[in-house]
């Protein structure tokens, strides 16, 4: 058995003696991988029933990881860990025997997943602990496993293998944990508004809802290429047109677009739909939602530790007209700005213009820049320019603006919203800009869905629609810096690539 005062194996080195000990335990007629084992105790349970448990001397058995072995003589003192937490144990070659003392020690090592019976036992130091009497492998490791205490620091190996990095830094399981929770909550709180839950295609004819660059894919029966979805909206729209008043979906989209700390090409949102409904509504909706999750997970409080910030969600949130903080920010109205004068404030602000930019794109880079990146706090960012908004209701004063909200907190766009245009003729002529956009160059244009618009002349409600991004979300909550912290596994150029 190593101890930890000597050099660390080569992993190879360490591989062929892992295997050769368990072609020990197939010789010696023990199954290394065995598919039952009894029923157990979690850890959590035992240490929470330890005083019963050492009072009745109840044999008890428990499952789990070995992550240390502190062999001691006739003895060894090991730490079994489960989803739950960790438990000391001793095991006694005077208790287990002689010879299963010796498969153990000579074939055992840190990471081997085991079954151990045996009753609760008290150490001097006052260490809850159970006196195993056997002791069974479930499943031989051929890898070792990052030392517990060191942990796994490097980044893009954490990101790579995130396997190891859950099971020794307790943190970042914490963080999937609380993202399960908001999933969790956020479909209840959907569940209990009305909505009922669907699901659309992933796989779609035309790349439309957002302005991204799809990923194409080809079928081969069908012999015609595919994209993957960058939104569901136009499918969710399509059953409010069909009757439906209140859907929402909870699902992956995705987007060939850049990687970075808020960015992944696939991603997690909420899209929802409300017949009868208006952008205004929507932002008490949405005060209401995050207020409510936030009490949620967070012990009741609506203040959240973020960085160095303390965000505080309690209603109302302020609301900042798109074309008011912008005119602010950059000193010029962008009402009575050039196409030229907002292309060189671009440029002076180091943007990096593409010639296919359209007025919007230009008008939206700007907001990045000088507006979104300073909001710290809750804020709704409301009344669009119409260029950036094909989906969108005109507002009725203000012809080149439409009826859209985005919640910005932190920099960060969190949720975005509209009162959904249902005019087919207006929508049949957007999507006629989109379509000349994207032949002009623009990848992000939307695409021209003519089955949409056919649809929409069927007649559709006054409507509400609105995207929440869960993967940002997520990051607020639970105070990450980096959209690589809140997704289990993203997406990394491959090694030596």
């Amino acid at each position: 058995m190593q101890s930890k005062a000597k050099p660390a194996l080569d992993i190879n080195d360490e591989y062929q003696q892992r295997a050769s000990k368990l072609k020990n335990l197939r010789l010696a007629k023990v199954d290394p991988y065995p598919s039952q084992t009894k029923p157990s105790l979690s850890t959590a349970d035992f240490l929470s029933q330890f005083k019963q448990l050492l009072k009745n001397k109840k044999k008890v058995i428990l499952h789990g990881r070995l992550l240390s072995i502190r062999l001691q003589g006739g003895s060894c003192f090991m730490h079994l860990s489960d989803a739950n937490g960790k438990v000391q144990i001793w095991l006694r070659k005077d208790v287990v025997g002689e010879k299963n003392y010796s498969l153990f020690k000579n074939n055992f090592d840190q990471g081997d997943f085991v079954e151990l019976s045996g009753t609760a036992f008290l150490t001097k130091t006052k260490e809850p602990t159970l006196m195993a009497v056997s002791i069974k492998i479930l499943a031989k490791t051929l890898l070792s496993l990052p030392d517990e205490y060191y942990g796994l620091k490097d980044a893009d190996l954490r990101y790579r293998k995130r396997h190891l990095d859950i099971l020794v830094n307790p943190a970042i399981k914490k963080v999937f944990l609380q993202r399960s929770q908001i999933i969790k909550l956020t479909r209840q709180w959907f569940d209990e508004q009305g909505f009922i839950e669907v699901d659309t295609p992933i796989l779609q004819t035309v790349a439309g809802g957002a302005a991204a660059k799809p990923f194409v894919t080809h079928h081969q029966t069908l012999k015609m290429d595919l994209y993957l979805r960058v939104a569901p909206e136009l499918y969710l729209k399509r059953l409010i047109i069909g009757g439906y008043e209140q859907v929402y979906e909870l699902g992956r989209c995705f987007r060939n677009e850049g990687i970075d700390h808020q960015h992944n090409p696939e991603f997690t949102q909420v899209e929802a739909y409300w017949a009868y409904k208006d952008y205004q509504f929507l932002m008490t909706f949405i005060e209401k939602y995050l207020s409510w999750l936030v009490k949620n997970i967070n012990h009741g409080s609506l203040k959240i530790k973020n960085g160095h910030d303390v965000l505080d969600f309690k209603p109302p949130y302020p609301r900042l007209d798109f074309r008011q903080a912008l005119n602010q920010a950059i000193k010029h109205d962008i009402d009575k700005s050039s196409y030229e004068t907002l292309q060189k404030l671009a440029k002076q602000a180091q943007i990096a213009v593409d010639k296919s930019w359209g007025r919007g794109k230009l008008l939206d880079e700007l907001y990045k820049k000088f507006v979104r990146k300073n909001i710290v706090k809750p804020t709704f960012i409301i009344n669009h320019p119409l260029e950036l908004s094909p989906l969108a209701k005109r507002l009725p004063d203000r012809q080149n603006y439409v009826e859209r909200f985005q919640l910005v907190v932190k920099g960060a766009e969190i949720c975005n919203a509209f009162s959904e245009l249902n005019d087919p003729m207006d929508q049949e002529a957007r999507f006629k800009e989109q379509s000349r956009l994207r032949k002009a160059g623009d990848d992000e244009a939307f695409g021209a869905d003519a089955d949409f618009v056919e649809a929409l002349k069927h007649g559709m409600p006054p409507t509400a629609g609105l995207g929440l991004g869960i993967d940002r979300l997520v990051m607020l909550l639970t105070d990450q810096e980096n959209v690589k912290e809140v997704i289990l596994f993203p997406t990394m150029r491959p090694k030596g690539k």
